[in-house]
C-alpha cells in the first residue's frame, strides 16, 4: 500500500502530541525471537522462515513466543523522491510486507495463526550500521554518505510504511540520536504519536540504552516510559553474561517504574550460539530465570536450529513462564547481596531476588563465584516479600520440579546450594 506525500501531510497537519502511547498493548510481557544477536544485520527472509519454523515446530510458539522481530539490516535507505523507506529485495526477496503476510499466515498448532511480526528503525540519523550493512546500505542522497538511514524526520512516513507491511511491533533504536534528555523524548513522542495515529495498535519497543527513561522527568514534562512505549531499554547492550549482570543492576534500582502497559527492557535473551556478544547456556539459564522473576520481555535472540537441548529445556520452562506472564501488583526486587559482576568479588557474587506472585512467591539465587556455593536468605533476606508469619511454604525447585524444603514465616531461612559461573537456583513458595 502506497501513500500519497497529500496524505502525509495532511496527518502531520492532525497530529499532536497525546503524551501517551495509546493502544492497549504491553499487558503482560512480550515473548518472541529477533534477530539482532543472531545474526546481526545479516538479517535474511530465509534465517528468519527458519526461526519462525523452528518457533512451531519445537513448541516454543504455542508456548506464547509468538512474536518475529526483524532488527537491523532490511531498511537500505530512501527512496530519493517519495522519501519513502527501500527494504533490501535480495535478503527478503517477498519484501517485508510479502514476509509479514507470510509470519501472519503460520499456524501454531492448538493456537491458531497467532504470530505477530516485528520490524526495526533508530530514531537518529542512522542505523546502528555494522559494517557489513554499511556496504549494501543506499549512500546518495538524501540519504547519508557514510551511514545507513535513520528515522528521524520521517516518524510518519516511516510509521505508515511499516504498518502498511504489516508490523505488529516496532523496535525504535537510538544511534545517531541526540542523548539530551527532552530531545530523546522528543524524538520518540513523534514515533509514538505517529504510530497512534495509523488506528491500529503496534506494540512499541524504545531502545534508549539508559536508566532515565524509566522515571519522570518533571523538569521537561516527561511523565515517565509508559507515557512514550510498552516497553524502554534500561541499560547498553547485554551481549555477555557480565553485561547482563550490568542490566539486572540497573533493573534493581527502577523496580517502581515498571507494570501492565509499559515495562523496563533489560534487552534480549542470549546464549552460546549468536553473532553478537554471548554467554554459557548455564548463564542463560540463569538470565532466563532472573528476566522471568522481574518480569521482563522474553525475546529469544540466538540461533535455535544450532542450540542445545539445553538450551530448549531452559526456554520451554512452563512454570517460569507463568510466572513472567502474570503480575500480582509488585515487580521483582534484590533482596540479598550488592551489584552483580562477573568476574566477581566479595558481595558482587551473590544474589538473592524475590517477588510475590498471585499465589505464593518466585525467589532466584544466583552465583557468579567460581565454585558452587550455598546462597542464603535469612530473615532480614526474606522482609522485603512480607511473608505471612502463621504461614509454612513449601520450596518447590523451579529446574528440578521438586521440593527442596519447607520455610516458615515467623522466621524465614533458605540455603541453597548453586552452581558456580553464574549459576542459579529459581524457587517457589507455595503456601
Amino acid at each position: 500500500k502506497k501513500y500519497s506525500m497529500l496524505g502525509i501531510l495532511a496527518l502531520f497537519a492532525v497530529l499532536g502530541t497525546s503524551l501517551s502511547l495509546d493502544n492497549g498493548l504491553g499487558m503482560k510481557n512480550v515473548m518472541g525471537f529477533s534477530s539482532w544477536n543472531a545474526v546481526g544485520s545479516d538479517v535474511t527472509e530465509d534465517f528468519m522462515k527458519a526461526m519462525t519454523g523452528y518457533l512451531i515446530s519445537s513448541g516454543l510458539a504455542a508456548k506464547g513466543y509468538v512474536h518475529i522481530n526483524v532488527d537491523e539490516g532490511w531498511f537500505l535507505g530512501r527512496n530519493n523522491v517519495t522519501m519513502e523507506m527501500i527494504e533490501d529485495r535480495t535478503y527478503f526477496p517477498s519484501g517485508m510486507a510479502g514476509f509479514g503476510e507470510w509470519v501472519h499466515s503460520q499456524v501454531v498448532p492448538g493456537k491458531g495463526a497467532v504470530l505477530k511480526y516485528g520490524l526495526y528503525t533508530s530514531r537518529g540519523t542512522c542505523q546502528c550500521s555494522q559494517p557489513q550493512y554499511l556496504k549494501r546500505c543506499i549512500h546518495t542522497a538524501p540519504n547519508p554518505p557514510s551511514q545507513c538511514e535513520g528515522t528521524h524526520g520521517f516518524e510518519v512516513l516511516d510509521a505508515l510504511w511499516m504498518v502498511a507491511a504489516g508490523a505488529d511491533f516496532i523496535k525504535e533504536d537510538s544511534c545517531c540520536g541526540s542523548q539530551d534528555h527532552a530531545t530523546a523524548f522528543a524524538d520518540y513522542a513523534r514515533m509514538r504519536d505517529a504510530l497512534n495515529q495509523t488506528g491500529k495498535p503496534v506494540f512499541f519497543s524504545l531502545c534508549g540504552w539508559n536508566a532515565w527513561y524509566a522515571p519522570p522527568d518533571p523538569s521537561v514534562g516527561y511523565k515517565g516510559g509508559y507515557s512514550l512505549g510498552n516497553s524502554w531499554r534500561i541499560h547498553g547492550d547485554g551481549s555477555s553474561w557480565n553485561n547482563l549482570c550490568g542490566c539486572a543492576n540497573t533493573m534493581a534500582t527502577l523496580t517502581q517504574y515498571t507494570g501492565p502497559g509499559g515495562w523496563n527492557d533489560p534487552d534480549l535473551l542470549i546464549g552460546p550460539q549468536v553473532k553478537v556478544g554471548g554467554q554459557s547456556d548455564l548463564q542463560a539459564r540463569t538470565q532466563f530465570s532472573l528476566w522471568c522473576l522481574f518480569p521482563a520481555p522474553l525475546v529469544i535472540s540466538q540461533n535455535m536450529l544450532s542450540w542445545s537441548s539445553y538450551a530448549l529445556e531452559t526456554y520451554s520452562n512452563d512454570e517460569l513462564i507463568a510466572i513472567n506472564q502474570q503480575w500480582a501488583g509488585k515487580p521483582g526486587i534484590r533482596l540479598h547481596g550488592g551489584n552483580l559482576t562477573f568476574p566477581c568479588k566479595d558481595d558482587a557474587c551473590y544474589n538473592v531476588w524475590g517477588r510475590p506472585l498471585t499465589q505464593g512467591y518466585a525467589l532466584v539465587f544466583v552465583n557468579n563465584a567460581n565454585d558452587n556455593s550455598t546462597v542464603t536468605c535469612n530473615a532480614h533476606c526474606f522482609s522485603g516479600l512480607n511473608l505471612s508469619a502463621d504461614k509454612h511454604y513449601t520450596v518447590y525447585d523451579l529446574w528440578s520440579h521438586t521440593t527442596v524444603g519447607t520455610v516458615t514465616g515467623n522466621a524465614p531461612s533458605l540455603a541453597l546450594s548453586v552452581q558456580g559461573g553464574g549459576g542459579c537456583r529459581a524457587v517457589r513458595l507455595d503456601g
